[in-house]
């Protein structure tokens, strides 16, 4: 299965839609959250919780045996439905999916996703994850396409072990969530004034880490470029441009 889209930092800026391209035949748009949205709507963040944890992880949440993303996403929307206890998560499943995915058809027979005739499969799923926690700002590595359940399997083993580190780095930093994005909001402004603090809240993550770098090399560069004018740099030294 060849799975391309035509994501980008620069396409970010212009719209938050994505188009998917499945075997250059089948396309369709997901849209992805900004930074606002996550901070107005608390349900978004319950729902985004579930659908990024590793399968171990899940399996915490589920009331029956999964295997991959994908049987979280059935289970809650094709079978939880029924039962009080998880109606409301339920819906929500339904409603951000539908949400983030316009094109998509929900087959209660089958128990499958469909866009366009294409039935969703795991690794679609996989991907559509990728490209939600990519545009949050997190570090992952693209999903492979696999030549079989075994070499599937594989790949998710190695991830649920990088998300092992992962937490246990976490654990050891500090400093607050907010605060580290106001910082980076603050970095932005002072340095591109004609950002106001409401436009950077209505991007996405990715977009705000990839302007605090470049806010952080222009002002890397001015502090450079006075020490050149004052003649505080060793002869011969080249002051690079922060934009490369």
């Amino acid at each position: 299965m060849q799975i391309t889209t035509n994501y980008s930092i620069t396409r970010l800026f212009i719209s938050k839609e994505i188009r998917f391209l499945i075997d250059n035949k089948t396309s369709f748009i997901l849209k992805v959250p900004v930074i606002r949205d996550f901070y107005e709507d608390e349900e978004l963040n319950g729902v985004l919780f579930l659908w990024t944890r590793t399968v171990t992880d899940a399996q915490k949440f589920c009331f029956k045996k999964i295997n991959s993303g994908l049987d979280v996403l059935k289970l809650y929307i094709f079978e939880a439905v029924q039962f009080k206890e998880y109606n409301k998560i339920s819906l929500q499943f339904r409603k951000y999916l539908e949400l983030f995915i316009p094109e998509i058809q929900l087959d209660f027979q089958s128990h499958n996703f469909v866009i366009n005739g294409l039935t969703i499969t795991e690794e679609i799923w996989d991907y559509i994850i990728y490209l939600l926690k990519l545009t949050c700002g997190e570090k992952v590595v693209q999903p492979p396409t696999f030549s079989s359940p075994e070499a599937r399997a594989l790949w998710l083993a190695q991830q649920e072990n990088e998300e092992k580190i992962r937490k246990l780095k976490a654990t050891k930093g500090g400093g607050g969530e907010a605060d580290g994005l106001m910082k980076a909001f603050l970095a932005i402004t002072y340095k591109f004034p004609s950002f106001s603090v409401e436009y950077l809240f209505n991007q996405t993550m990715a977009q705000i880490q990839w302007l605090q770098k470049y806010a952080a090399g222009a002002v890397s560069y001015e502090v450079n470029a006075q020490a050149c004018a004052a003649g505080n740099v060793k002869k011969g030294k080249k002051l690079d441009f922060f934009i490369k």
